[in-house]
């Protein structure tokens, strides 16, 4: 296996790390093999390495190219940077197809939580040209083979607007903006509110990210336009889609809506709504877990389904079988 990591825009940070199977004289030379793009969540503020490496190698060990998408966050998050992030991402990929040993045609893009919102951006956006002017020419060359979304933030309204940040009876807004960090260009009176019958504050984690997608405070219509499920048309990409009813940071219904605006424009859907589990979960058992609460046995299936999904779609297992 080959590992690189290559800078895609310095200036706003972002980067891909490739695992590539090296080809070998002993078995199946010369195949051509999906790439499946990984994009971890982290709310707009952060990277998370638990739905990083652990993810790719998971792809790897099933046989695909994988990569990690590094892409922009905190200041920039700003819309439309992420989804051109996405897209220069699939275009590199591309372009390296050849001498990487890639099937052209099967590149797919899966994203955890806000992950999930960039991938997702790039299934409905992939031939937009005010947001993607770089590829207006050639759309073609960003649209993903497939969208792998798990827990996936896709409605903007569709997040946890109390979440508990362990605030305590007489922490004041500022000393919370410190310690939990606000954007800059918004204030904590729109990000926390005082619970008056616990005397506490509580976090409404819904505008807390939307201000990192927005920069700031937004509108209802930029809100209404980056809620994607209101962006599906017959040209988004075929989608495999997971979540958790247990999720009380991003709510289930993101999945369900998503899905439901996909069957109704004919797109292929393959959607899974567990009873067990949570947000952040990753693959669900001891290998990303950080603690106890992240392991979910009865979850852990959607790995495999998602891996059998990429084989499918693909053709991969057939691709296989024609070099004997």
């Amino acid at each position: 296996m080959k590992t690189e990591d290559f800078v895609l825009d310095e200036a706003r940070k972002v980067s891909l790390r490739v695992y590539l199977w090296e080809d070998s004289q002993e078995f199946q030379t010369g195949l051509k093999r999906p790439m499946v793009i990984v994009c971890p969540g982290g709310g707009y503020t952060f990277l998370s390495d638990r739905e990083a490496d652990t993810i790719a190698l998971q792809y790897v060990a099933a046989g695909f190219h994988a990569a990690i998408l590094k892409y922009g966050i905190l200041e920039y998050a700003v819309a439309p940077g992420p989804l051109r992030d996405a897209a220069d991402a699939v275009a590199f990929v591309r372009d390296h197809a050849k001498d990487w040993l890639v099937a052209e045609e099967d590149v797919f893009i899966s994203g955890f939580s806000a992950g999930g919102h960039v991938a997702g951006q790039l299934g409905v956006f992939w031939n937009h040209p005010e947001l993607l002017p770089k590829y207006k020419e050639n759309p073609e060359k960003v649209k993903p083979k497939g969208l792998i979304l798990c827990y996936p933030v896709l409605d903007l309204r569709g997040s946890s607007r109390r979440m508990d940040v362990g605030a305590k009876p007489g922490d004041t807004l500022e000393k919370l903006a410190v310690e939990r960090g606000v954007h800059p260009k918004a204030t904590p009176e729109t990000v926390f509110f005082l619970d008056e019958k616990e005397k506490r504050y509580f976090q409404n984690f819904e505008v807390y990210m939307n201000n990192y997608i927005f920069g700031g405070d937004y509108t209802d219509e930029q809100e209404d336009f980056y809620s994607l499920q209101n962006q599906v048309t017959e040209d988004t990409p075929d989608t495999f889609l997971w979540h958790c009813c247990g999720d009380d940071l991003i709510d289930v219904s993101n999945s369900l809506e998503f899905a439901t605006a996909l069957h109704s424009h004919g797109v292929d859907t393959e959607l899974h709504i567990y009873s067990d589990g949570a947000h952040g979960i990753s693959n669900a058992n001891h290998l990303a877990a950080g603690a106890k609460e992240q392991i979910h046995p009865q979850t852990e299936g959607w790995l495999p389904l998602a891996i059998n999904w990429v084989r499918r779609k693909s053709a991969f297992n057939e691709k296989v079988e024609a070099l004997f």
